[in-house]
This record gives C-alpha cells, sequence and structure tokens, in this order.
C-alpha cells in the first residue's frame, strides 16, 4: 500500500467519516424519490396502491415513527460501541480500541441508523395533504427494515467482539497472513549486499514518529531512475527522530535534483504518531504479547488466555519455522541490487514473542509447560536454522524455572517435556 495513499485512507476510519458518507448517502437518495413522486404520482397509485391509499396523518405517523426510532436505535449503538471500549481498554488491550473503531459492522450500522433518520426526517418534511408520496415512503420502510436486521447483525458482532478468544484468533489470522508473505521459497536464496562503504551519502527524516509501512514500488522506482542503490535503516514499526539518518545512497544525486530526491525517498516511508498494524509484524506479535501478559498479571491471574495466545501465536509462526524468512531487499529488471532494507529475522521474532512469555510466567508451571509444549511443536516442523534457536529458548526455558526454585518432582516434569536437549540435539 503506498503512504501517500494510506494517509488518506486513515480518514476514512472510526466513526465519523464512513458512518457519516453511507448516512449522507441515504439522505441524498430522498430527493429523487420525492421527485419522482411528485412528477408521477398519478401513475404512482397501481403501483403501490397501499402507501397511496394513506392519509397524509398515517404518513406522517409512520415516519416519524421511523425516525424517531432510528435515531434512539443509533444513540444506543453507540452506547454499545463505548460499552465494548471499556471492556477492551480494561480486560482485553487498549491498543485493541483501533480495531474495534475500524470495525465495518459498527461504522455500516451506524451510518445505515443515521441515514434512515434523515431520510424518513426528509420525507416527513414533504408529506402533507397536496402529497402522500409512495415511492418515498415505501423506501423509509425498506430502510426499517434492513436497519432492524442490521441491528441484530450488530448485537451479534459485538457479542463476539468482547470475547478474548474470538479477538485472539482475529489478530492471530492477520500475522498468519502477513508473516506467510514474508517466507522464503526454496528456490531463493539471499542476496549479496553491499559494503557499509559504498553508501556514503545520507537522507534525514523530516518528522519523528514510527515507520508504518514502505512503498517498495516507488523506492524502487527512484532507485532506477537516479541509477543509485539505497540503504534503508529501519524497518516498519521502528521509531524514528527528526534529522535521524533515514537511507543511505550509493551517488550522491545532482544538486539541483538532491532536495526532490530526497522528498521522494520520504514520500515513500509513512511516518506517523502512532504505531499502526500496518505492514508491521512486530505489532501484530505484541498484541497477542500484551493480552498473554495482562492474563499472567497478578491482578487478572488468568493462565488460559495466556495459554490460547501461545497457541495462536505458535500457529502464526509455523510458516517462518518450517521455510525461513526472505530478505526484503530489491533488484531491478537485470537483478541489480537497488534497494536494501532491515529485514524481520527469525530470530528477532523468537525474541520478541518468547521471552516475555518466559520471564512473566517463570513462576507459573502449568504456563511454563505449556511453552515447552509450543517450544517442541515448532521444532518438529522447522529446519535447522529455527532448531537451533528452539534449543537455546528451551534452555532458558529451564533456567528461568529452575531461578524459580519449584519442587523437584514439578521441574523434572518440566524437563521431560524437552527430550530433545537430553540428546544434545
Amino acid at each position: 500500500m503506498k503512504p501517500i495513499f494510506y494517509r488518506q485512507l486513515l480518514f476514512l476510519r472510526g466513526l465519523i467519516t464512513v458512518p457519516g458518507g453511507i448516512a449522507l448517502t441515504i439522505w441524498l437518495s430522498a430527493f429523487p424519490l420525492l421527485w419522482i413522486d411528485h412528477a408521477f404520482k398519478a401513475s404512482m397509485v397501481s403501483w403501490f396502491g397501499i402507501a397511496a391509499e394513506m392519509t397524509p396523518d398515517t404518513a406522517r405517523t409512520l415516519l416519524s415513527t421511523i425516525a424517531a426510532a432510528a435515531i434512539t436505535t443509533l444513540s444506543l449503538v453507540y452506547s454499545l460501541v463505548l460499552i465494548v471500549f471499556t471492556l477492551a481498554a480494561g480486560n482485553i488491550a487498549p491498543r485493541l480500541l483501533k480495531r474495534f473503531t475500524s470495525d465495518r459492522v459498527n461504522q455500516v450500522t451506524a451510518g445505515l441508523l443515521g441515514g434512515t433518520f434523515l431520510f424518513a426526517l426528509s420525507v416527513l418534511y414533504r408529506t402533507g395533504p397536496d402529497l402522500v408520496p409512495p415511492l418515498s415512503i415505501a423506501g423509509a420502510s425498506f430502510l426499517a427494515v434492513i436497519s432492524v436486521l442490521q441491528l441484530i447483525y450488530f448485537v451479534h458482532a459485538v457479542s463476539r467482539s468482547v470475547t478474548i478468544d474470538e479477538e485472539i484468533a482475529a489478530i492471530s489470522d492477520r500475522l498468519e497472513k502477513r508473516i506467510a508473505m514474508m517466507v522464503r521459497d526454496e528456490e531463493e536464496q539471499a542476496s549479496e549486499r553491499s559494503s557499509a562503504n559504498d553508501f556514503p551519502y545520507s537522507v534525514e527524516a523530516s518528522s519523528s514518529g514510527y515507520l508504518n509501512a514502505v512503498d517498495e514500488k516507488a523506492l524502487l522506482a527512484l532507485a532506477v531512475e537516479q541509477d543509485f542503490a539505497i540503504r534503508l535503516r529501519f524497518k516498519p514499526g521502528d521509531f524514528i527522530i527528526e534529522t535521524q539518518t533515514l537511507a543511505y545512497l550509493s551517488r550522491y544525486p545532482e544538486a539541483e535534483q538532491s532536495d526532490l530526491i530526497a522528498e521522494r525517498l520520504r514520500d515513500s516511508l509513512l511516518i506517523l504518531p502512532l504505531r499502526d498494524a500496518v505492514d508491521d509484524i512486530e505489532y501484530s506479535i505484541n498484541l497477542l504479547i500484551e493480552i498473554a501478559l495482562r492474563a499472567l498479571s497478578p491482578g487478572v491471574n488468568d493462565t488460559f488466555t495466556a495459554i490460547a495466545s501461545l497457541d495462536r501465536l505458535t500457529a502464526a509462526l509455523s510458516a517462518a519455522v518450517r521455510m525461513g524468512l526472505r530478505g526484503r531487499d530489491l533488484t531491478d529488471r537485470e537483478g541489480t541490487l537497488r534497494v536494501e532494507m532491515p529485514g524481520l529475522s527469525l530470530e528477532a521474532i523468537f525474541d520478541t514473542a518468547f521471552h516475555p512469555l518466559r520471564q512473566a510466567g517463570a513462576g507459573n508451571m502449568l504456563m511454563m509447560k505449556h511453552l515447552a509444549h509450543a517450544l517442541v511443536r515448532l521444532r518438529e516442523i522447522g529446519n535447522s536454522e529455527a532448531r537451533e534457536l528452539i534449543s537455546s529458548h528451551a534452555r532458558l526455558l529451564l533456567d528461568s524455572a529452575k531461578a524459580k526454585e519449584p519442587l523437584d518432582a514439578d521441574y523434572t516434569d518440566l524437563k521431560r517435556l524437552l527430550p530433545f536437549l537430553e540428546k544434545g540435539e
């Protein structure tokens, strides 16, 4: 996704723009219907006989009821959303609030109810002794039916959104898809990188924030057009300080183009004040870790939620463990290396995922045993690189458990779950 486009897309998130756009669209659709009713009211009697036979008082009562019900239900919907926010922030993880605000069910429900209210209100305004618009009244009745069905689905979606296992599964599914896009094919080989001395020129950041996404096509096109190579210093998720070096160039551009090229390079990097899950595997991993750590805290003490996070985390890492992660360097059509980007290594993912869980669950033997099961499962399907990492984490797991001075029987049981350490593999 292009960073410039994503900056515009940010305005489409939340509970303002999308619901507002839906509501305005539905409201504006009332005017052509009213025009048709006014222009062809004589021929509408045979099509909508029931509506045409309505008295003005009956029509106004019906439209008033629809409008009042829609705006009342809209306030109820926003109240339920705020309750979900409170529950999510207190019981699951505060950073999940961004996911709830961008949920399409919440946005469509709010927009549909708001649009139904405005539609019915507009038709009500034009209804009187001189005009009982049958087509517009039928449209308002249809919107009322759709609103009721959407409200039922909204309640169903809200009930699922406060279920922690559902949230863990949703985060894990997104994480698994992102990791799958970075899995190395069997034929892929790591490209040979240039030395640091080949990049003597630098481009500085113009603002501080988190790197959320990289427009790889724009970077590659810039490098090919100017016939130089670019080495990025940061990967998505890293925090950048203003005037810090963003990237190095193998050749300095001409003086009159240097500012323009530096600006194009900055535009290809999406730097925002907040850290989002866009193109950021570590962010999604940290969400699962945050849920697990909160569950392991003394105030919550919900080990099984932490175990669920661990299980879904191991499922998301399975492809990377089997095949490894490819480098993120970009080459042109001739195979010349043009853009060097810091990739996310398997070791970094393991350290991010397992160190916090091991440290927080050191005194919880149930959690430690499930960590051992997770390592064994990953080792069973892993390649040679992954097996070495898993062995090192398994040794750390035993050392952490031993430091808490467990009973000899408990420590023996935990050690028995890691038989590959006994064999010296």
